[in-house]
């Protein structure tokens, strides 16, 4: 993905990969040294899913946890990680929920053949006996009635099974149309997440322009989670969310990228607009005095650095490791600013 770049740049974009990796291996630590946890492998992946945003079952299972009791302890540990697989909406359960649903309109189909098949036998049957009304009326007509009979029953029984399954499949689509949607949510903050945000690249028109892409990431995020806690931290995260998808607009996607940065899709819109767009927020952001809700206590000023590249012909990985870049010049130049690739 980093051939198209020149080698200082490659390397300059390594360096700050390591480096992000550093800041989240660093965080990982001290929220388990924080908790008291022992560094096993289950709270080690149960902490990292929690700060990277990842896993989303987890993510919420452990903020939940730090909002409780403002620590992670063993046993709370064990009980998520034990529900991991039942509450997670990965692959999998959509798998199995579109199968049941496929069955379930299977067996609608199956109801309405029987139901047809009913109505033709019925049909040939009549005709039958009307051929044989003269031989015998009184005895002819019994059989009609007890043929009516049967197939106002089985009618009946068809009409129930197409309710019932009806029924089912309703169930079924909205727990699909559920799982669709939990599964690009970011539970901690309402966002779309990273998921959400690949699918909306994709569907982008290749010959729609223009068309901007933007990494926000909060500054001196890591602070905030030393000084106030990790359960201050993810009301900060969810602020500036908020914030951003407010001042930003409904024409602009705002996703959760991994941690305390987010991406913003701009459709129709220019880099120039998108970076005055962004600063216009920046600006509002820094003169917003914000105070710990447990504590009353002031936070430091909450600011956020972003890089803005333009989507083109090489597409959304090389558009997303420009504005990355940029983003990174935009930390190296004091942080608090917007800068495009």
């Amino acid at each position: 993905m980093l051939d198209w770049l020149s080698p200082a740049r490659r390397a300059q974009r390594l360096d700050e990969r390591l480096a992000a990796r550093r800041r989240l291996f660093d965080s990982i630590g001290e929220l388990l040294f924080a908790s008291r946890l022992a560094p096993s492998p289950r709270n080690y992946g149960l902490v990292h899913s929690y700060l990277s945003g990842e896993d989303v079952a987890t993510s919420v299972a452990v903020a939940e946890a730090l909002r409780a009791t403002g620590t992670l302890s063993e046993a709370a540990a064990a009980r998520i990680a034990d529900g991991q697989e039942t509450t997670e909406l990965g692959p999998d359960t959509l798998a199995h929920i579109a199968e049941t649903l496929e069955a379930r309109i299977a067996e609608c189909l199956g109801a309405a053949g029987q139901s047809r098949r009913t109505a033709e036998q019925f049909g040939s049957a009549l005709q039958g006996e009307a051929a044989r009304l003269a031989e015998d009326p009184a005895a002819t007509i019994a059989r009609i009635a007890a043929l009516t009979q049967d197939a106002v029953t089985a009618t009946r029984l068809a009409e129930a099974q197409l309710e019932r399954t009806r029924r089912e499949a309703d169930a079924l689509r909205r727990d699909l149309r559920q799982a669709r949607r939990a599964a690009e949510r970011d539970h901690l903050t309402g966002l779309p997440n990273r998921r959400a945000l690949e699918t909306a690249l994709r569907a982008l028109d290749a010959g729609d322009s223009p068309a901007t892409v933007a990494l926000c990431d909060i500054d001196d995020f890591k602070q905030v989670n030393d000084r106030f806690g990790h359960a201050a931290g993810d009301r900060v995260l969810r602020f500036v969310a908020a914030f951003l998808e407010r001042q930003l607009g409904g024409d602009v996607l705002v996703a959760r990228h991994g941690g305390e940065e987010f991406a913003c899709l701009f459709r129709g819109t220019a880099p120039a607009a998108a970076v005055a767009r962004l600063d216009v927020a920046r600006e509002r952001l820094a003169g917003r005095s914000l105070v710990n809700q447990e504590t009353g206590l002031a936070f430091d000023r909450v600011t956020f650095s972003a890089g803005v590249a333009a989507l083109g012909a090489d597409g959304a990985a090389a558009a997303l490791a420009e504005a990355d870049l940029a983003l990174y010049a935009a930390k190296h130049a004091g942080k608090n600013r917007v800068c495009a690739g």
